[in-house]
């Protein structure tokens, strides 16, 4: 069954898009999705890292060993985690106690403990690689999110992710942006229907009649654009436009049929997208949040 329609909403001022992003879904806390999938990809992380057991903890420690250790964030950036790692510790070992310094959401500064954790040494271990690996990969997507967001926060904007992600992380992936005080595109096929341009050679177009106002359409110039209006599109994606062609595609629309949502998409970046936010398009989609980004350096130490 065809879920229903979830783009974001336009921003309906300078500061509504930015502080829905930092203070709703960027805000702290942020739940994690759970999902069965989720559980068994988590599961699945540590038991690639731990197979038949840390034969070398084993050998060395004592098992009812216990004490403190702390993650120590060894670069600046945005912190995105915390409900992950205590899924972890929850399948792993969910007596280990943890105490957080940063939340969610919140800055980190080079050298700082993040968290602590209390309990098992044999335990906090075992864990520590695959939740390091974790917490590094989502806190560089949040971390990136958040740079673009600040450099549209004058605008009536929205930062969005796209299926760029990788495979199994996503829904990891999509939380990561918005806790970098992103939104999230569509999560799958299977979302809402996105008319692209390998849909054009053998689609039948003419069917979106019968979906008017319940679809997305790229547009790669201004004669498909016209296309996608007279189809009656609910959004309307800018494909590769120039900063200068966006603001033509955005007059026509805001003219010719102001309810329709425009994206811009393709070659965005830290240096551009300031020019596309002020060409006045209601979001900017960004592929580089998922499919590129550097991760964030963290490390764990025993105490």
């Amino acid at each position: 069954m065809q879920k229903n329609f979830s783009y974001p909403t336009r921003a309906s001022s300078r500061a509504s898009g930015r502080e829905t992003a930092l203070h709703g879904a960027g805000h702290y806390g942020h739940s994690l999705p759970v999902s069965n999938r989720t559980l068994v990809f988590l599961k699945e992380a540590l038991h690639e890292d731990i197979g038949r057991g840390d034969i070398t903890s084993n050998l060395l420690i004592p098992p009812h060993a216990k004490g403190t250790a702390r993650v120590i964030a060894k670069e600046k950036g945005i912190f995105c985690g915390e409900r992950l790692v205590t899924e972890l510790f929850r399948i792993a070992d969910p007596k280990v106690r943890l105490e957080f310094r940063v939340r969610n959401g919140q800055s980190l500064r080079r050298n700082q403990a993040v968290f602590k954790m209390h309990g098992n040494i044999r335990s906090i271990l075992k864990v520590e690689r695959t939740m390091v690996n974790f917490i590094g990969h989502l806190s560089g997507i949040a971390t990136k999110t958040r740079q673009f967001v600040k450099k549209v926060k004058k605008y009536p904007v929205l930062i969005l992710d796209t299926r760029k992600t990788t495979p199994l992380w996503r829904e990891l992936e999509k939380v990561a942006v918005q806790v970098g005080g992103g939104c999230n595109h569509r999560q799958g096929l299977d979302e809402f229907i996105f008319i692209k341009e390998n849909h054009r050679i053998h689609g039948e177009l003419p069917k979106l009649r019968w979906h008017a106002g319940q679809f997305e359409m790229e547009v790669r110039s201004l004669a498909e654009l016209w296309e996608a209006i007279q189809l009656k599109a609910q959004v309307i994606l800018l494909d590769n436009f120039t900063p200068k062609e966006a603001k033509r595609a955005v007059e026509i629309v805001r003219k010719e049929a102001p309810g329709i949502l425009l994206e811009a998409s393709g070659g965005i970046t830290l240096e551009n997208v300031r020019k596309y936010a002020a060409a006045g398009v209601d979001t900017i989609s960004v592929g580089s949040l998922t499919h590129s980004v550097k991760a964030v350096d963290f490390s764990l130490l025993i105490d």
